[in-house]
C-alpha cells in the first residue's frame, strides 16, 4: 500500500506539496587522454536532495505555515517522511515564502538534503484531526492491524483517533 502522506519531524503536512524534486547527485570529473579523447571518471554519490513547493489553503493557513517554520528553525537531522518512499534521515536546509501571503493562502518552497535512512530510531506517525485508525494508517504506509498491534493501549476508538496521538510505525 503507498502511503500519500508527507512530513518531517513533528510537522506533518495537511496536503501534500504541489511539486516535488527529488535529485540525485555523483561527483564527476572529465580527463583527458592522450590521442583517445575524454574519459569521465565517477568520484563517488554528492547526496540527494528533495525541493518542493505547497499551498496551504483555509483558515488555517497562517497557523500551517508558523509550525513549519518553527519546524525549519530546529536544528539537527530527522526523518523524512515523503509520498510513496521509505523514511529516509534528512536536514531541512532551506524555507521560502512565495509572494504576498493572504490570509487564507501561503504559498512557500522549501529544500531537504537526505543524509541516510533511519538507524535504530522509532518511527512514529502524529494524527491529523479527524483521521481514523484506517486512514492514519493509509498515510503512514502500514495496515491497521499491524498499526494497532504496535499501539497497544493508545488507541481507545478507531473509528476516530485524537489529534497529535503519535503513534509507533510496525
Amino acid at each position: 500500500m503507498m502511503q500519500l502522506f508527507m512530513g518531517y519531524k513533528t510537522f506533518s503536512w495537511p496536503r501534500l506539496p504541489d511539486t516535488l524534486c527529488m535529485e540525485q547527485e555523483k561527483y564527476t570529473q572529465v580527463l583527458q587522454q592522450p590521442e583517445s579523447g575524454e574519459v569521465l571518471q565517477e568520484l563517488g554519490e554528492r547526496g540527494q536532495n528533495v525541493t518542493g513547493s505547497g499551498v496551504f489553503l483555509g483558515k488555517e493557513a497562517a497557523e500551517q505555515w508558523q509550525a513549519l517554520c518553527a519546524c525549519y528553525e530546529k536544528e539537527g537531522a530527522g526523518a523524512l517522511y515523503l509520498p510513496g518512499r521509505k523514511p529516509v534521515t534528512a536536514v531541512f536546509t532551506a524555507l521560502t515564502l512565495d509572494g504576498t501571503p493572504r490570509e487564507d493562502r501561503i504559498a512557500y518552497r522549501f529544500a531537504f538534503h537526505v543524509t541516510g535512512v533511519p538507524e535504530g530510531q522509532p518511527q512514529t506517525y502524529r494524527v491529523q484531526a479527524g483521521e481514523c485508525l484506517w486512514s492514519a494508517a493509509q498515510k503512514a504506509g502500514v495496515s491497521a492491524e499491524a498499526l494497532l498491534a504496535a499501539n497497544p493501549g493508545k488507541i481507545r476508538w478507531v473509528n476516530e483517533l485524537p489529534e497529535g496521538l503519535e503513534l509507533s510505525l510496525p
